[in-house]
């Protein structure tokens, strides 16, 4: 009875000590999990999310139309928006916008002396007249806006700065053997480009806002400077 009293006090003492060699082992694992999670925390602390650039994206306005000769009003009979107008194969006469933005253009190329499309901003109420054409299409502008400082072409119509073209200094040259004004209010810009009567290029700064009108040309090159 000895030896076993003593036998089970000898498996008591190796019980208690397996024990506390298990709940140190538990403790320092449970100290090194919680660094671990505590270094994962901080990684994901430390890294910033990289800024996203938010791109501007043009606003179509307007609505697709065909009209033929005779006298028009923005709001009733074309879509108040931004519009690229052209005219029918073959044909040339009098496109004219009076109004909010007026326009005055000899539209088709077919003469010679027109252009073969406008950038026309129709707003409610405008008058439009058109001539000697039986077919002028109205197309809602859909092209990106231009932002940057970048080599664009224009033509005839009215641009934006800040969405047709980005701010900045250019030179504007007119197409070869074109003649026509070259006009920006806001910069005290207005210039004859080509021919005999005008200047081969104009230098321009252009900032975000500023309006550029353009008339009887059809291709205007705007190069950064």
């Amino acid at each position: 009875m000895r030896w076993l009293r003593s036998s089970a006090i000898g498996i008591i003492a190796a019980a208690a000590v397996i024990g506390l060699a298990a709940s140190g082992s538990s403790k320092n694992a449970s100290s090194s999990g919680g660094t671990t999670t505590t270094a994962g925390a901080s990684q994901q602390t430390s890294g910033t999310a990289a800024p996203t650039t938010t791109i501007p994206v043009r606003q179509v306005t307007g609505k697709a139309v065909t009209l033929g000769a005779g006298t028009f009003t923005g709001g009733t009979d074309v879509v108040p928006g931004l519009y690229n107008v052209t005219a029918g194969p073959g044909q040339s006469g009098n496109f004219i916008v009076q109004g909010t933005d007026s326009y005055d253009e000899i539209l088709g190329a077919s003469s010679g002396d027109g252009v073969p499309e406008v950038r026309a901003q129709i707003s409610k109420g405008d008058s439009i007249q058109i001539s000697s054409l039986s077919q002028v299409i109205f197309t809602p502008v859909t092209t990106p806006l231009v932002t940057t400082h970048t080599l664009v072409t224009l033509y005839a119509g009215t641009w934006t700065v800040g969405q047709d073209i980005g701010p900045g200094r250019y030179v504007a040259t007119p197409g070869s053997g074109q003649s026509g004004n070259f006009i920006v209010e806001n910069e005290s810009v207005d210039e004859i480009l080509g021919g005999s009567d005008g200047v081969p290029s104009v230098s321009v700064s252009l900032q975000s806002g500023d309006v550029i009108t353009i008339s009887s040309l059809s291709q205007v090159t705007m190069t950064p400077s």
